[in-house]
């Protein structure tokens, strides 16, 4: 993969969120030199990993280059970040305000909105037959304030098995609960394909609605 313009931006909106958490959890680090090794690690990572498509055809690729930031961080701490302490990093980067525009931005419990991403998961589908490529569908509801997504392929479970991190993947499947939150939604799911799950199943329905019991 090359470290194209989404990975770019990816490390200029969410790291300085991150490293602000670091500076404040690991008060004696070298924040210097905790950047530059992170930033080293990130871009070798990106050229290790396999591609999955231009960002215009399947924006999951957005995804899997956070996760390489984010293991590209915990490999420059050098043992010194426990999983509990990985898992608190990424909750943290939530607090990117640019982070929360983007999917607050987003208007999913509408029907015309939902029939166009069934169509953007075809797209990003049929862009890499890659494992680092997820493989989705998006099933319409009973109405405009339900929808499920079921993944039944996982990027960041591939790119975990890579770096030798798998035990770190399902700390990143607890951000869908608050991505879906910024979206005004509330999720809903039985497993993930990183806890041993066939499938990842979203049944997301907007809040306060009927379907949110």
């Amino acid at each position: 993969m090359k470290n194209s313009l989404c990975e770019k931006l990816i490390w200029l909106v969410l790291s300085p969120t991150i490293f602000k958490f670091m500076q404040q959890r690991w008060k004696d680090i070298d924040l210097k030199h905790l950047k530059k090794s992170s930033k080293d690690n990130y871009k070798a990572m990106i050229c290790r990993t396999p591609d999955i498509g231009s960002v215009m055809k399947n924006s999951l690729r957005m995804v899997l280059a956070s996760g390489m930031l984010w293991f590209s961080i915990y490999d420059a701490m050098e043992g010194k970040m426990s999983d509990n302490d990985f898992g608190d990093m990424v909750i943290a980067t939530t607090e990117s305000k640019l982070l929360q525009k983007s999917f607050k931005d987003k208007k999913p419990f509408d029907i015309k909105t939902q029939k166009k991403e069934m169509e953007k998961h075809k797209i990003a589908n049929s862009a890499s037959n890659s494992e680092f490529n997820w493989n989705t569908e998006l099933i319409l509801g009973r109405d405009k304030d339900e929808y499920t997504e079921i993944y039944h392929q996982c990027g960041l479970c591939a790119l975990g098995r890579q770096e030798h991190h798998e035990k770190l993947v399902p700390y990143l499947c607890k951000l869908d609960y608050q991505f879906i939150d910024f979206m005004g939604g509330v999720l809903k799911r039985s497993g993930t394909i990183a806890t041993g799950a066939d499938c990842c199943d979203f049944y997301i329905c907007k809040k306060g609605s009927k379907w949110d019991k």
